[in-house]
């Protein structure tokens, strides 16, 4: 039989070309349908992420709008809140003012009276009415706290301010041009102190020393004034320090936000309970609505997959039986070398311009040709 074969003419050739051919046709075949398949699985894929992001999206949408709707009831009732709370504070503090004041107001007479006496008996004595005032008594008439610290302060302005203010003036203005500079300015400063301590010494005697009785009452004027105020000043920390608001009439403040801090946890309430019914139920629709109207298309384009699959495997099958008779019909007695597409193609090129007349001679020249 193998004789007979290598005996052949060119149309044996033709007859292994053509199921050659075959075989390859069906692999190109194959190609296609496992390209159709990745296309397929990646518009699969692409639409399966496109109908996801279209759920997530109409997710979020509702949602939103949900808890906007929500939102801006309760930041509606606390603006009602605040202005209501805004309210009750401007009254409370307008009344604990009225509060101070009643609670004040005897002190606050008696220390008018007191100023008045005051300054009835200056004017009886002829006394300056700066002799009344905080500064001359710091000054001349040192006692309290606060007025040592006016003496100490006035001391370091005289001493201090005053004749460095002198010496810019004599440096820069006065006697910028001179040459003893330096000694002018020391004489314009000691001059300057000379003249304040003259001046001092001046308001003593006609004042301190004329008037010292009279501004000895003075001194219990004040010191009665003083104790009041120190009297009112505690009894305004007192009403500022007291957290008891129901003197002051603001119950109907209170209702109101009682009953909008009610308001705004029955809305609180209320979207909770229309946020839980959006996950459980809502959400759902929302999905089974997109789900209805696209899946269609990729359970189609999955059926497709489907069929390419079971035509590939059929197809696969086809090739393998094919390939198998290949190799049981002409391999074996070709060999494996010359089953291929271009080895017969040559093979046949060979018999047909004469070089050989049978299989077994094309394949001799063909090696003799050293391809």
């Amino acid at each position: 039989m193998h004789e007979n074969v290598f005996d052949e003419n060119v149309d044996y050739l033709y007859q292994v070309q053509e199921d050659l051919e075959a075989v390859e046709q069906l692999k190109k075949e194959l190609a296609e349908y496992k390209n159709q398949e990745k296309n397929l699985k990646k518009a699969i894929a692409s639409e399966e992420k496109s109908i996801q992001d279209e759920i997530n999206q109409i997710i979020r949408k509702r949602k939103n709008e949900i808890e906007k709707t929500y939102d801006a009831q309760i930041d509606a009732n606390k603006n009602r809140s605040r202005n209501v709370q805004m309210k009750r504070d401007k009254t409370k503090s307008k009344r604990m003012v009225e509060r101070v004041s009643m609670e004040t107001s005897e002190l606050a007479e008696e220390n008018r009276q007191l100023r008045m006496e005051m300054k009835t008996l200056f004017k009886a004595q002829h006394i300056p009415s700066f002799c009344r005032s905080k500064l001359f008594y710091a000054l001349f008439m040192t006692k309290r706290l606060s007025e040592v610290f006016i003496l100490l302060l006035s001391i370091a302005v005289i001493y201090v301010g005053i004749p460095a203010i002198m010496y810019i003036l004599s440096v820069h203005v006065f006697y910028k041009e001179s040459k003893n500079v330096a000694l002018l300015c020391t004489l314009t400063v000691s001059f300057t102190l000379f003249l304040l301590g003259l001046l001092y010494v001046f308001i003593l005697n006609k004042t301190k020393l004329r008037f010292y009785d009279v501004l000895v009452q003075g001194r219990a004027y004040k010191d009665k004034i003083a104790a009041n105020e120190r009297q009112m000043r505690a009894i305004k920390n007192k009403i500022h320090k007291d957290k008891d608001d129901s003197v002051y009439g603001l119950g109907k403040f209170d209702d109101k936000l009682s009953e909008l801090e009610d308001e705004l946890s029955q809305i609180s309430q209320e979207k909770q309970d229309s946020m839980t019914v959006f996950e459980n139920e809502t959400k759902q629709v929302l999905i089974n609505e997109v789900n209805d109207r696209r899946m269609g298309r990729v359970e189609q384009m999955k059926a497709d997959v489907d069929r390419l699959e079971e035509n590939m495997a059929a197809m696969e099958a086809n090739i393998q039986n094919a390939s198998v008779a290949l190799a049981n019909n002409y391999g074996a007695i070709l060999g494996k070398e010359f089953c291929t597409l271009t080895k017969v193609a040559d093979l046949i090129s060979l018999m047909e311009d004469g070089t050989a007349d049978t299989v077994s001679e094309a394949i001799a020249a063909y090696k003799g040709a050293g391809k």
